[in-house]
């Protein structure tokens, strides 16, 4: 290959890289499907996200990658997803792990939405906050309960109604 045709290939794949990026995680999860309704977020979950979306979703964050995230997700380890992820056809989660999934995109979301940045939203995540009893926020987003009292918190700091 040429030298000129590798440094398009390479623009190409940035670009590519770029537009990924570029997307909230949960337009991810999505795969670019409309419909903020919180039934129809529902369907998509039951059906259940595929493995290699999530993990897509996951890549858009560097807090999310550095904790193994894929794990507490599906309850498997990294190498087996590692394995999963190799088959031909396409893995698709649980409705139960899909849920899980969709709440760590959302709060990432909230987060930047609410800090600024996704530096400023993954150095809030990874710190023990003494409104939650000096719980780290990314440690409770797996739990049903723990998502919601980290999302309500979150739209307490946007409406400048905190501790």
């Amino acid at each position: 290959m040429s030298v000129a045709k590798q440094a398009d290939a390479s623009i190409v794949k940035t670009t590519a890289r770029a537009k990924k990026a570029s997307r909230k995680p949960t337009e991810v999860l999505l795969q670019g499907r409309k419909g903020d309704e919180r039934l129809l977020i529902i369907r998509y979950a039951q059906e259940g996200f595929y493995l290699s979306d999530v993990k897509e979703m996951l890549s858009t964050s560097t807090l999310y990658l550095e904790h193994d995230l894929v794990q507490r997700i599906t309850g498997k380890s990294v190498r087996t997803v590692q394995r999963l992820a190799k088959e031909t056809q396409p893995i698709r989660l649980n409705p139960q792990q899909s849920t899980v999934a969709f709440q760590y995109a959302q709060v990432l979301e909230q987060a930047i939405n609410v800090f600024g940045s996704q530096s400023l939203a993954e150095d809030w995540l990874r710190k023990p906050c003494k409104y939650l009893d000096g719980h780290v926020p990314l440690e409770l987003i797996d739990n049903a309960l723990g998502f919601q009292v980290v999302e309500d918190y979150l739209t307490r700091i946007e409406h400048g109604v905190y501790q």
